[in-house]
């Protein structure tokens, strides 16, 4: 599939204060925006009593905004869509919070998008749809239809939330996960414009088309390729896709959680230390290069962090003339001190070295953070922040710890990496 795209040129974000101030819009209220063709396919109708279904549960200052139909003005004569849907504001008892624009001009797009704290996009059946990419190329999530290219082009829990088609409750639900966390809605902005950069634009939509036809002329067949193989290697990407998914949905708020306390601590000098076993051992001292190199800011101080896994001789020595159950925790005992955090992984929870370290930190002061998958295991319940990716896979749980590493890793330089350590330059001796 080769999707359509939007140009970066055009549609990129605008100060949000900025934007409502040229479209005389307040700036303590929640924006809500839909925009598109005014047919009875979009469910604007859904987004109308979805709004109105949020209100019922929090009244706060809000208003939804729907930009569409066939003049400059919303004249419900013109475009009868626009009177049909005036109505069902009526009805659901939000005419006063539900504001038509009629048509905007292309001109105007940038800034309007950049008025929106959603942008909602909720048909019953869509093609594909430019308009979710629009909003998200100018810094806004989407809340949209499980439809069409809509499904692909938004990605759920990370960009925004999808939500079944004709389901206004889903909507309303989703409005208050989104408005009600600021934080949240702040990590959404980033990463939708990220993604779309990263695989939207014209020019990649473009390589892309050139790519097939290269692989066409040059004979490339799937038929030349390995069946069983082939099917292997796309099981395993799909069973990613859907262990990403899964973990979308429930990880943004235990990940910033962790970000903080990990923050907090290394802004008051304090440190961090990391361990796990096999491949959890090397994603432990993977997070500890992030932090003490550098992971987008390489002009950055160094940040505290030690893997208890690196030191071999420590680790072989008390592993063989005491316990390997201890070899974790011997280091704790001996290099944590009240204040620190230590970080632990484990696919299962229960590995008994990672358990008894997470129990002597405690003990000693410091914060808790378990990376574990399925149900948790007992780490679960003793840390301060548990990360559970929600599959029972042990690869899979693997690949999404190393995404948790890299967003941790770019939420804490980007909240203590500069402001509360020196430039590398600035550190190193003349």
């Amino acid at each position: 599939m080769i999707p359509a795209g939007f140009d970066p040129a055009e549609l990129y974000p605008v100060r949000r204060d900025a934007a409502r101030t040229r479209l005389k819009i307040p700036h303590d209220e929640r924006i809500l925006l839909q925009l598109g063709r005014m047919v009875p396919r979009k469910g604007v109708d859904d987004v109308i009593r979805g709004f109105a279904t949020f209100l019922e549960h929090r009244d706060v200052p809000a208003r939804l905004l729907i930009a569409g139909g066939d003049g400059p003005e919303p004249d419900p004569e013109r475009t009868p869509e626009i009177g049909r849907l005036q109505g069902v504001a009526a009805e659901a008892g939000v005419s006063e919070r539900v504001h038509f624009l009629g048509c905007v001009a292309r001109k105007e797009l940038r800034t309007l998008y950049s008025a929106a704290d959603v942008f909602l996009s909720t048909p019953w059946y869509e093609p594909f749809g430019i308009t979710p990419l629009e909003a998200m190329a100018c810094g806004v999530p989407v809340i949209g239809s499980s439809v069409g290219g809509i499904k692909f082009s938004v990605r759920d829990g990370e960009t925004g939330y999808l939500v079944p088609p004709k389901d206004p409750e889903a909507i309303a639900n989703r409005l208050e996960r989104l408005l009600m966390n600021p934080r949240v809605l702040t990590l959404f902005r980033s990463r939708a414009v990220r993604r779309v950069n990263d695989m939207f634009t014209w020019r990649h939509v473009a390589d892309q088309v050139a790519s097939l036809y290269e692989r066409v002329l040059s004979g490339e067949r799937l038929d030349q390729m390995v069946r069983g193989d082939y099917s292997a290697v796309e099981a395993s990407f799909d069973e990613l896709a859907e262990a990403l998914s899964a973990s979308a949905r429930v990880l943004p708020e235990a990940l910033l959680s962790a970000a903080d306390v990990i923050t907090e601590a290394l802004s008051s000098g304090q440190k961090v230390l990391v361990c796990g076993n096999g491949g959890s051992a090397a994603e432990a001292q993977h997070l500890a290069a992030e932090l003490v190199g550098g992971f987008r800011n390489h002009d950055r101080g160094p940040l505290a962090a030690v893997s208890l896994n690196s030191d071999t001789a420590v680790l072989t020595a008390w592993a063989n003339d005491a316990s390997f159950d201890d070899i974790f925790a011997r280091q704790v005992l001996a290099l944590g001190r009240p204040g620190d955090v230590l970080v632990a992984l484990s696919t299962s929870g229960t590995s008994v070295n990672v358990v008894r370290a997470v129990r002597s930190a405690a003990a000693c002061g410091l914060h808790t953070i378990a990376m574990v998958g399925g149900g948790g295991g007992s780490l679960a319940g003793l840390v301060d922040v548990p990360i559970i990716v929600p599959v029972a896979d042990t690869a899979r749980i693997q690949e999404v710890h190393m995404l948790a590493i890299h967003v941790l890793s770019e939420l804490v330089e980007e909240r203590a990496g500069t402001s509360a350590m020196p430039a590398v330059s600035e550190a190193r001796p003349a």
